[in-house]
């Protein structure tokens, strides 16, 4: 007896339709997993950034909290000592702060206060520390990028005026605080040198961010202590318990 099968294979067809399903669904697949390892990217540069920003600021205000009213003498010598915080064009400043910690491990004897400065440079935010306070010839400061990608760069400062109202100026100190006195090495600088404001405004114009705004508040003492418009502030420094 004869037996006869009834299996038969593919047709051609057949095979070139199920090849045609097969590659659909592999460019499918590409296309997702692609997109899926973009869009990683993405995250994980717009994470990246964020954790700059995120640094850039704390170390701001760990600077701005704990400015202090110390003058410094500058690099040329001069009599008249740089004031205790500065902003000349308003798109920079430089001020002094404490909390400058020395490692108890350290062999260098140095200060616990610090010399700043924030400043503009090639689209960088840029902050210089000089390991001295009063400067000789040869001193330079040591330069740091905090943030790249900035455009713009721009401080307000505020600060009471005699009626106690608040007023804000792009520079600092403000003209009419300024009486024209000088100090030296052997004497107490006049009060406008150690004036301190109230509020420091930074902005920032940044290429993926835009326009980034903060507010330091100057919690010092000191800031009322040497205050010009206060007549029963006492002129020779120090803090009320």
């Amino acid at each position: 007896m004869k037996i006869t099968s009834t299996q038969q294979g593919l047709t051609l067809i057949e095979l070139l339709i199920a090849m045609a399903i097969f590659a659909v669904m592999t460019a499918s697949m590409f296309v997702a997993f692609d997109s899926f390892q973009k869009g990683k990217q993405v995250t994980e540069a717009s994470a990246e950034r964020l954790k700059h920003y995120q640094l850039a600021f704390n170390i701001l205000a760990r600077d701005f909290q704990q400015m202090i009213p110390r003058t410094v003498r500058d690099e040329f010598g001069s009599e008249t000592p740089l004031y205790a915080v500065r902003s000349e064009v308003g798109s920079d400043i430089e001020f002094t702060r404490a909390g400058w910690n020395r490692s108890p491990f350290s062999k260098v004897k140095r200060a616990e206060l610090q010399r700043v400065a924030y400043y503009l440079e090639e689209n960088k935010l840029m902050r210089g520390s000089w390991r001295v306070l009063d400067r000789a010839e040869d001193t330079t400061p040591d330069r740091t990028e905090l943030l790249d990608g900035v455009e713009n760069l721009s401080f307000v400062f505020y600060y009471l005026d005699k009626q106690k109202a608040m007023q804000s100026v792009e520079v600092w100190p403000p003209d009419s605080f300024k009486t024209g006195g000088s100090g030296n090495a052997t004497s107490i600088p006049e009060r406008e040198f150690l004036l301190l404001p109230k509020i420091v405004e930074m902005k920032l114009t940044t290429e993926d961010m835009g326009v980034i705004t903060r507010k330091f508040l100057i919690a010092n003492c000191f800031v009322d202590v040497y205050h010009p418009n206060d007549d029963t502030a006492p002129k020779g420094g120090g803090c009320e318990s």
